[in-house]
Parts: C-alpha cells; structure tokens; sequence
C-alpha cells in the first residue's frame, strides 16, 4: 500500500469527528472515504495496518457488500447508515483522460498547505492539500512482492487526482486556493512545463537555440 498509514489515520479521524467517514466492503474491496479524498484497496492485499485502523474508528470491518456512513454524535456515540449511492473508482480512473506531475512547488493560504500539480493537457495547475497528497503518498509501506509505487495521477474532469498501482485507488479533490493565487501567482507559471526535467519556458528554450546558433557561427574573441 502506497499510502502512509499514520497520515491516512489522521485524515480519517478527522473525516469522521466532521463531516463523517463513509466505510464499505464492496466486491472484494475496501472503500474509505468521504468529500475530498477515498481509498480503494483489494481486501486480499489490504495491510492489517489498515483494517486495524478501520477497526478502532468504527468498531468493525464491513462485511462484503456493505457499505455505511459514519458520524460521531452529540453524546460522543458512533453512529451510522447504509449508503446506497456508491462511487466506482476503477472506473472513474478509467474515465480520467489527463494525468500530472506533481511540481516541486508548494503553497501557504493560511491555515492551509497546498500541493501544485501541473495537468497535461494544457500545462494547466491544480492544488491538493499536502495533508491528503505530499504526506499521505509515500513508498514506506509498499508489498515490494506485490505492487510499486504509482505513476503520475490521472486527472477527471480537471478537478479529481487518481494514484493507482497493483492494488490501490486512492483519489485527492483539488481544491480552491484563493482568487490571487489564481489571478496573480498561476498566470506567472504557466509556459514552464513541469513534465520536462529542466522545466525551461518555452520562449527560453528557443532562445537559447538560437543563441547556440549565433555563438557558432561568431569567431571567439580569443
């Protein structure tokens, strides 16, 4: 499992102490999520980590074909109900025909920390909070005998980060970090192509071919 157990028990405590965790076991698989972030994972090779941690915030593991939303009430009880409309992440991440990389940037809107993402389509950025991708995805708890880390993220309709590997989903919902990131900081990036190792502008890199053009053709002044 690429997911970081610790970070992804932090995330889902605090789904369910707000707005509520919703937990199922649906054709062999785990499903934990709620709003902004979901994990699928083949019960097979789900780590005991992780049905632990199930297991202390709800008190069970679902049977196959359940599926429940959890809350926490005004007595400090666990409460909850069957769901009934349940999201299908194989094949939402079917269905997510852009992917992207990850950039080494990172953004502070107060109290937030956000993730840049940069999408391939139209070279395009997106952010995620760094709680649900920069710290949550981490190769220190990877089955080497089963599965690798996963490849860049697929992207659904420019709003939805799918990571993927042999027995994992797990997805982050991009988020509003604020109109002067969009309007002021954004516009500034785009022409850097994060895709490409030295991540140089456009207009950089064609001027710099040109320059190499000119400097041959020049005598050298020695």
């Amino acid at each position: 499992m690429f997911l970081k157990t610790s970070e992804l028990k932090k995330v889902m405590r605090s789904s369910l102490k707000s707005k509520g965790l919703t937990v199922g076991n649906i054709d062999g698989r785990y499903l934990v999520y709620c709003d902004f972030w979901g994990v699928c994972v083949n019960a097979v090779y789900a780590p005991n980590k992780f049905k632990a941690t199930i297991m202390e915030l709800i008190g069970d593991l679902p049977e196959d074909g359940e599926c429940s939303r959890y809350s926490i009430s005004r007595d400090k009880e666990i409460e909850w109900k069957r769901v009934s409309h349940i999201p299908a992440p194989f094949e939402d991440w079917k269905a997510a025909m852009d992917y992207a990389a990850m950039t080494p940037l990172s953004l502070t809107v107060w109290p937030h920390e956000y993730i840049i993402f940069q999408k391939k389509s139209d070279l395009g950025f997106l952010v995620a909070d760094r709680n649900l991708t920069g710290k949550m995805i981490s190769p220190s708890e990877l089955d080497q005998s089963l599965e690798s880390m996963p490849e860049r993220p697929s992207v659904l309709g420019g709003t939805v980060l799918y990571f993927k590997n042999e027995t994992t989903i797990y997805w982050a919902r991009a988020e509003s970090c604020g109109e002067r990131a969009e309007s002021v900081l954004f516009p500034r990036l785009y022409g850097i192509d994060f895709f490409e190792s030295d991540w140089i502008l456009k207009g950089d890199r064609e001027m710099g071919e040109q320059e190499e053009e000119a400097a041959g053709e020049e005598r050298l002044p020695y």
